[in-house]
């Protein structure tokens, strides 16, 4: 059996809402509140600063489903495939395991968690950034435009223009009224290096504060 790709502070969180929204002391839709001092999800318990990047991360991984509220601020439910994974210990049997490669999680260990999102550290901003359609063309522009120089004197010409093209096709993917998870998979995959195993690990950890934000962008597209 393969297993999910989480940590063990995500697993954790996951055993502990399904645990009490059995036991009928959560209710859903769970209600994180952040503040400065703390993390809470309302009936749940209190948690690290790192709650609401370990629940996109499940919302990621297809263990919770998400909306936003009046206030524009995601709320979640439990997802049987959550109740499957803590009653098998967080192994996938074979045959159903996900195609998903789950570069959120990737990304949040190899930053600690500290990546600076490029200017989109707060749901309010994503929000503005998705419901404004020439504001994200601009962010993705200008993103793009970052990502390609940091991998520019790195790559063979040929191998440029792949990545260019796939940058491309990411950007138009993101900006389509209903993007393709599998089709974001690929070329998120494609453009963090995480399948190519002779890239140096000094030039995927160069792409990840440019990779980030746009998944937060794509995760907010396809998962509001």
């Amino acid at each position: 059996m393969t297993e999910y790709n989480l940590t063990l502070q995500q697993k954790e969180l996951l055993k502990t809402i399904v645990e009490k929204v059995k036991s009928g002391t959560a209710r859903e839709p769970l209600i994180p509140v952040s503040t400065h001092s703390s993390s809470t999800l309302i009936g749940v318990g209190d948690f690290g600063h790192n709650l609401l990047g370990d629940l996109e991360i499940l919302h990621e991984m297809d263990l919770l489903g998400s909306r936003n509220n009046s206030q524009g601020n995601k709320i979640y439910t439990v997802k049987q495939s959550a109740y499957d994974a803590v009653e098998n210990n967080f192994r996938i049997p074979e045959g159903q395991a996900s195609t998903q490669i789950n570069i959120g999680a990737i990304i949040r260990e190899m930053s600690g968690g500290n990546v600076q999102a490029a200017g989109l550290n707060n749901q309010s901003t994503i929000n503005q950034v998705i419901n404004d359609p020439k504001l994200l063309q601009e962010k993705l522009d200008t993103i793009a435009e970052q990502l390609i120089e940091v991998v520019k004197t790195e790559l063979h010409s040929k191998e440029l223009l792949a990545y260019i093209q796939s940058v491309d096709e990411l950007k138009e993917q993101i900006q389509s009224e209903r993007p393709i998870p599998s089709s974001l998979r690929k070329l998120f995959t494609s453009i963090s290096f995480v399948s190519d195993v002779e890239s140096t690990i000094s030039l995927a950890a160069r792409v990840w504060p440019y990779v980030y934000p746009l998944l937060l962008i794509a995760s907010q597209k396809i998962g509001g």
